[in-house]
């Protein structure tokens, strides 16, 4: 069995999920941008209101604590070994660049 198939014939398909992604992450942007802006103009305070209602609120979480994986492993590879588990391998759906599918090339 081929380890790949021939998606001539879905090339469009390739090309519209290539687009829409690329509005997402143009979209992303404009959202990052937007909420800075409002982060901004929100200073110090931890809530906003228009007309008297609270409309967003940003505050602080509280710290968390995690462990150094990396200085665990070091110092106590034995400790790592017992409680490491391993899961199911899955399969990474990657797009790569445009490689000219012209949709009906």
């Amino acid at each position: 069995m081929s380890d790949h198939i021939d998606f001539t014939d879905h090339a469009t398909e390739l090309a519209a999920l290539r687009h829409l992604r690329t509005q997402i992450a143009e979209l992303k942007e404009t959202e990052a941008a937007l909420e800075q802006r409002i982060k901004d103009r929100l200073g110090a305070h931890t809530e906003a209101r228009v007309n008297g209602r609270p409309v967003l609120t940003w505050r602080w979480t509280k710290p968390r604590q995690q462990v150094d994986t990396r200085a665990l492993r070091r110092e106590h590879p034995d400790l790592v070994a017992d409680y490491t588990r391993t899961t199911e391998a899955s399969r990474r759906f990657v797009l790569l660049e445009d490689a000219g599918e012209g949709g009906g090339q």
